[in-house]
């Protein structure tokens, strides 16, 4: 058996980046997280493992964001800027610095510009660090779905990227 504080709390921080990923507003994610929590409560005496704990979370994560965000009717919004993690100030001047948070915010409008499935799995494969195991139980899709979708994303991303250094922007 696991220990809800020890085991299934410190997952709440991926939970939410999953469900703002999804959701792009901070109100909704945190809906989707405490109810992601309330669920793995109550269901705390059927999980054997954190792993297991963390797969059924993310399951139910990514499907409350997806039911939310069919029901507010949206697909895909941008994020708004201030919704992205802060950058650290490793840079030497404040040039550098601004420089930095655009590349960011840049980044981040355009993983925001995919579909929803696409953004889901780069988030849960590149940032989260999930195996593609893990991301196909979550998402209820083979291996080789998250493997297409994940190449996919990473395309149109870079895709994304190469036009607008073609472009000077």
């Amino acid at each position: 058996m696991i220990d809800f504080n020890k085991d299934v709390m410190p997952l709440k921080n991926k939970f939410y980046r999953l469900a703002l990923r999804i959701l792009q507003d901070h109100a909704e994610s945190q809906d989707a997280v405490q109810e992601t929590l309330i669920r793995l409560w109550r269901k705390l005496n059927s999980i054997s493992s954190a792993q297991e704990a963390e797969a059924l979370g993310t399951t139910i994560c990514y499907n409350l964001a997806l039911d939310a965000l069919k029901r507010a009717g949206r697909n895909h919004e941008q994020i708004d800027h201030q919704t992205a993690s802060s950058i650290a100030d490793t840079a030497n001047s404040p040039l550098e610095n601004l420089s930095r948070q655009q590349q960011h915010q840049n980044l981040h409008r355009r993983i925001n510009s995919l579909p929803t499935k696409q953004r889901t799995v780069l988030q849960l494969r590149d940032i989260e660090g999930h195996s593609y195991k893990e991301i196909a139980s979550a998402l209820q899709m083979t291996e080789e779905q998250v493997k297409v979708t994940l190449f996919r994303a990473r395309q149109a991303l870079r895709q994304s990227l190469l036009n607008n250094r073609k472009h000077g922007l």
